[in-house]
């Protein structure tokens, strides 16, 4: 199709046919919307049913199917259902100018996102038509500037429900990790108070002057790598100068780390990577070194590593521990032994559940066919993420899980659309057979335990209270007039 289409059209009409579906887009992505928040009210419950107390509530299922659906993660699928909520019950003539094709979804998404704070019916209907009768224009603005114009109206409407800038302190922050970092390096950036960063700054400055002088690492790269150190609990630098009479390296000889990250590779990548530096010539060599093969490792089953941070690893005394295949027979007890575990985590790499991005690390090991009616085998437990674990676990006859002996997890969700996820590990070693072999049958059939909604962690307030009380204390922050 994107050979032979628009092959022999004129170049108008292909511009025409940019902007046609462009619009067709928009009015695709708002008749989904409308069908979620048609979803999101079918499910979604008032506040009198004791299971919107629940961790997982309504909400939370509710945007599982979304979820799935869209094959996104909750949390997105969450603010998609918001989107539809203020579209549906607060922004009609917004939703028609999106239902139209006259506004983008990203127009729409600063509308709702800029608007939330307002509480009152009356101010809703009037910000609504005064955005209907500007928002056609406010597609090719910037970011800024899209969100400075809805933010004029909404000043001139409601001003106790403007987003203001927060003060100095509340904007304290620490993020690692950014969507457009390359691979083997991972953005760290923040906002600290004033007296943290100086003890920071000078802490860096001293582990960075640990280093003798003949260090190659360039001043950027030793204030980076200094942090590294000290987050490994070091309180100086390691030099990386490779001589054997370094007087820094036997001043300060480089402490193990107690802190553990694993590093999933196949033996392949392993092999060649320590043929490659065997083959290397030496650091006082002049002669060109090897350059380390091609090869997949992953750091903790989610980021690339490139092989020459592994080749990095392995020469520094990294522990290489490989993966046992697990018995035939099933482990006894409910919680599988430390190896059985490591072998789930590194074939399932994230949560199981569709759309879920959730590092297999910090999920759970869930028995598929609860336990002890279901063995505790690899062909019966998956890494599941907290939110899902408790959906599967309480939600019973709302979504039904099947594990088969390959990994492959299939879902069938309340409605009995079905979605299959494989394990991780496939995408990066294909050649790893992750087949475990048939479960053993069951004890004796499964049934649903009434008990077990005694076990849910429960709220202290509902998502709807939580949400009011948010919304309540921005609108009283608010409520000062701003320095203008």
């Amino acid at each position: 199709m994107f050979e032979s289409e628009f092959a022999g059209v004129h170049d108008a009409a292909v511009v025409a046919a940019i902007a046609d579906l462009t619009r067709a887009e928009a009015a695709a992505a708002a008749r989904r919307l409308a069908a979620i928040a048609e979803l999101r009210h079918r499910r979604v419950i008032d506040d009198d049913d004791p299971r919107t107390f629940w961790a997982c509530d309504w909400w939370d299922c509710a945007a599982a199917e979304v979820a799935a659906a869209m094959n996104i993660s909750s949390r997105r699928a969450s603010g998609q259902m918001r989107i539809a909520d203020a579209l549906r019950d607060h922004l009609p003539a917004v939703a028609e100018l999106f239902r139209r094709g006259d506004i983008s979804a990203r127009v729409v998404g600063a509308i709702t996102w800029r608007t939330q704070f307002i509480t009152e019916a009356p101010v809703w209907a009037q910000i609504d038509q005064a955005i209907a009768k500007r928002a056609g224009r406010w597609g090719p603005l910037s970011e800024d500037k899209l969100l400075s114009a809805v933010d004029a109206l909404v000043f001139e409407f409601d001003a106790s429900a403007l987003i203001r800038a927060k003060s100095a302190q509340r904007t304290r922050d620490f993020v690692v990790g950014d969507i457009e970092d390359e691979n083997g390096v991972t953005s760290v950036w923040g906002r600290l108070s004033a007296a943290d960063a100086a003890v920071l700054k000078k802490k860096i400055a001293a582990m960075v002057a640990t280093v003798c002088e003949h260090d190659p690492r360039t001043a950027e790269e030793r204030r980076a790598d200094a942090l590294g150190a000290w987050s490994h609990g070091n309180d100086h630098l390691p030099c990386a100068c490779k001589s054997p009479n370094c007087p820094a390296r036997q001043a300060n000889p480089a402490p193990r780390s107690s802190v553990v990250v694993n590093v999933y590779t196949d033996q392949a990548t392993v092999d060649n990577v320590q043929r490659s530096a065997a083959q290397a010539a030496p650091p006082e060599s002049s002669a060109p070194s090897t350059p380390v093969t091609a090869g997949t490792a992953l750091l903790s089953g989610t980021e690339v590593m490139p092989t020459p941070l592994l080749a990095e690893l392995l020469r520094d005394g990294a522990n290489l521990r490989p993966l046992c295949t697990p018995a035939e027979e099933p482990e006894p007890g409910y919680r599988p032994s430390s190896k059985l575990a490591r072998f789930i985590r590194a074939r399932d790499l994230t949560c199981r559940f569709p759309g879920c991005t959730a590092a297999a690390q910090v999920c759970d090991i869930d028995h598929v066919i609860p336990y002890p009616l279901g063995a505790t085998h690899p062909s019966n437990l998956v890494c599941l993420c907290r939110k899902h674990h408790l959906l599967k676990t309480f939600w019973t006859g709302d979504w039904d899980l099947t594990l088969r002996p390959d990994g492959a997890a299939v879902w069938t969700s309340p409605t009995g659309h079905t979605y299959t996820t494989y394990p991780g590990s496939r995408a990066y070693f294909p050649d790893w057979d992750t087949n475990t072999g048939d479960l053993p049958p069951p004890l004796k059939p499964q049934t649903f335990d009434t008990g077990r909604a005694v076990m849910m962690p429960r709220r202290k307030r509902t998502r709807t209270q939580d949400r009011e009380a948010r919304i309540k204390a921005e609108r009283e922050q608010n409520s000062d007039p701003p320095p203008f």
